[in-house]
């Protein structure tokens, strides 16, 4: 091998790992803005309690958002829901245990968990003037049927994550998973040691299970009801689910 040749090679190899390196940095620079840049997106919402100045961002958001993205309620075509919204805001404003997510540039409640803390003598009356939303809360109260959910978390106070709405501007940053979260920190800090909720698709349930929820039961729709239900025969929204966990103090 001539001296020339050894100098081509030895430049040839030189050229190479220095567009290597190149590449390499470039690669990483920008998977990192983009991981900056989803970091940020996320970070641009926080969750705190649900005060009374919330109301009517909350009650736009379950009229708006909730009831028509709703699996039950979008199947049922419910549209008579502003005495429902307000009975459950009132309630839930009362117990002091709801949480919202924001937008920290605009403050828009952008999502919310309802939630109620109920006991052995609290009573679920359905006594909505629309007919297609008793014949919803009827459901839910027919899963509780078989099963005594005090009983089975042994605990006579129970934290109820009622309605959770996230609004489409805002998913795919995990706000559910979180209001739930601070859900059950507060709940904690009440000295409540249960929890439950009924998921009512694939979608919400998974919300619940990283949280340690379990299933108790399931109600399939199109058993329950043909006449309404017969159509929800799809498996990511075919059945509603009782969830439920016990919550330790640490």
């Amino acid at each position: 091998m001539t001296l020339n040749h050894i100098v081509m090679f030895y430049f040839s190899r030189w050229f190479f790992l220095s567009f290597l390196i190149r590449l390499i940095k470039h690669t990483r620079v920008v998977v990192l803005k983009t991981k900056k840049n989803k970091m940020s997106s996320s970070s641009k919402y926080e969750i705190r309690l649900m005060i009374k100045n919330d109301y009517e961002q909350v009650l736009s958001l379950l009229i708006n958002s909730f009831f028509k993205d709703e699996p039950l309620t979008r199947n049922l075509q419910v549209t008579d829901v502003s005495h429902f919204s307000n009975n459950v805001i009132k309630t839930c404003l009362n117990d002091q245990c709801s949480f919202v997510a924001y937008d920290t540039e605009t403050n828009q409640i952008v999502g919310v968990c309802l939630n109620e803390i109920v006991d052995r003598d609290t009573k679920n009356e359905n006594n909505e003037p629309d007919e297609k939303l008793n014949f919803l809360l009827q459901i839910f109260a027919d899963m509780h049927k078989k099963i005594n959910i005090f009983d089975r978390l042994n605990a006579d106070k129970l934290l109820h994550i009622f309605v959770i709405s996230v609004d489409k501007i805002a998913r795919g940053h995990r706000l559910a998973a979180c209001l739930i979260g601070k859900s059950i920190e507060h709940a904690k800090n009440l000295n409540i040691t249960g929890a439950f909720a009924e998921a009512t698709s694939v979608y919400s349930l998974n919300c619940f299970k990283p949280h340690g929820f379990q299933i108790i039961d399931e109600l399939i729709y199109a058993g329950y009801n043909p006449e309404y239900l017969g159509n929800m025969n799809d498996k990511m929204y075919d059945r509603c689910y009782l969830v439920a966990r016990t919550i330790n103090k640490d």
